[in-house]
């Protein structure tokens, strides 16, 4: 393939804010308030926000990424739990300012002065956010019950309603550290952003775990232990991957009414990605949910690759991966074109093919062909199979061009389009396929009717008469 990729571009953040505190005091709604969109799971059940989520915004002209944290406790005890303190802790570690959220209804709490030694501990500067302001006059009394932490000006938020936020994150602007002049707002343009989706406990926190090289994502063996799309930035050889580890993808009608909105967060991080990783249980194989979500990337035009996880427990003789490959591929044709790499992420068997396969589809995800070779090839692929006409009108193909990328879309030009049949457009991104590759992209082919008399300065491709 004849590398030509156009690449976008994505401004990082040169700065990093963790928003914490206890359970339920409104973090994720603060979080949601100030990036201006849906992207933590708000709800009055405690501790729904179970893992670290990040968002580039800009204010005043300062980029900030801000992280939402899970609540903090440390009277909770269990796997998760533990795993959720280590993750805020590195979040801390991560930031270069604290906002500690907490209720001013409920006063200062136990949990809250634990959260304090925390951050304390940690040495970061830390600026208070009093939530649930909502009545201010009312409410002023209570702001007094914060002041022992010795942690002056307080800010007074409502973030229901967006009260006070303003005034926050100009504090926020001004008690950021000095960076030097060079360090702004870098333009990253060969970001690949890859998205790791699936079913429930199929293992994808294990395989971003393994891919990163670190426990970044919570990992426990009890379903839908990861329900927001958590953002790692890893680069490899020089190429800098943005990771979206998204909730386990359930179908409607059987999940409760939090994970349902975590099925659309599943389904946003595949519109955030350019390369999808489609997770599959081998033990359980495709299943309709499946079929679905996959069905969905190639409907959002993304690029993807199938990871047969835990091969490392299937039975195994010679045929077992070539017979594994014919059946999904039966199960779901539009995977045909997929890569398929059978590893197992608790051991990290084959898991360093998958950077492998994530460039090299990126890089068909981002191909543009020649026009000029495209056309000549057109000609051949006409050659070799005229396209038959429909109750007697026959079509006459004149040339083919490139419209776009990510995915491959093409227009292809045709004089009585009506009587050119789906199945020769079928023909056409097959070779398009066989000819340039495009593994693991779909394509888009738009066939348009062109009313121009003289195409003198396109190509005319003629169907024969049949």
């Amino acid at each position: 393939m004849e590398e030509k990729i156009e690449k976008r571009k994505l401004k990082t953040a040169p700065y990093t804010v963790a928003i914490v505190g206890r359970p339920n005091v409104g973090k994720s709604t603060l979080f949601n308030r100030i990036v201006g969109e849906r992207v933590s799971i708000v709800d009055d059940q405690p501790g729904v926000t179970r893992d670290v989520i990040g968002r580039i915004f800009e204010w005043n002209g300062v980029p900030i990424r801000f992280l939402d944290t899970g609540g903090y406790e440390t009277t909770a005890r269990g796997e998760i739990e533990e795993n959720l303190r280590r993750h805020i802790q590195e979040a801390i570690e991560l930031s270069d300012l604290l906002i500690l959220v907490v209720d001013i209804s409920t006063g200062p709490t136990a949990e809250d002065e634990d959260a304090m030694d925390l951050i304390r501990r940690s040495g970061r500067d830390v600026i208070l956010a009093v939530n649930k302001a909502d009545n201010l006059k009312r409410e002023r009394e209570g702001l007094n019950d914060f002041l022992h932490w010795g942690i002056e000006p307080l800010y007074p938020v409502s973030s229901t309603h967006g009260t006070g936020t303003g005034d926050l994150l100009d504090a926020v602007v001004d008690a950021l550290p000095e960076r030097p002049a060079e360090i702004g707002m870098e333009e990253e343009e060969n970001l690949i952003r890859v998205a790791i989706v699936g079913r429930p406990n199929v293992g994808k926190s294990t395989l971003l775990n393994q891919l990163v090289g670190e426990k970044r994502s919570l990992v426990s063996n009890i379903p839908g232990t990861t329900r927001d799309p958590v953002d790692t930035f890893v680069e490899k050889e020089g190429q800098p991957y943005l990771l979206i580890d998204t909730a386990g993808i359930r179908r409607r009608g059987k999940i409760k009414d939090l994970e349902k909105y975590a099925v659309g967060r599943g389904k946003l991080a595949i519109e955030r990605a350019d390369v999808v990783l489609l997770v599959i249980d081998a033990e359980e194989g495709i299943t309709e949910t499946d079929a679905h979500v996959f069905g969905l990337t190639q409907e959002m035009g993304r690029a993807a690759i199938l990871l047969v996880n835990k091969w490392d427990l299937v039975e195994k003789d010679t045929n077992t991966s070539g017979e594994y490959v014919k059946k999904i591929q039966e199960t779901c044709k539009f995977l045909r074109h997929c890569p398929i790499q059978f590893i197992s992420a608790m051991t990290g068997q084959r898991t360093h093919r998958v950077w492998e396969e994530i460039k090299t589809v990126y890089e068909h995800y981002s191909f543009r062909a020649p026009t000029s070779g495209l056309n000549n090839n057109l000609q051949d692929w006409v050659n070799r199979r005229p396209p038959h006409g429909i109750r007697g009108r026959h079509p006459k193909i004149l040339y083919m061009t490139q419209v776009g990328v990510q995915p491959p879309t093409f227009a292809l030009f045709v004089k009585n389009r009506d009587a050119l049949h789906f199945s020769y457009e079928r023909y056409l991104i097959n070779q398009m396929r066989e000819t340039y590759g495009f593994t693991g992209t779909p394509i888009r082919l738009h066939v348009r009717e062109s009313r121009r008399r003289d195409y003198s300065d396109r190509p005319v491709i003629d169907a024969p008469n049949h």
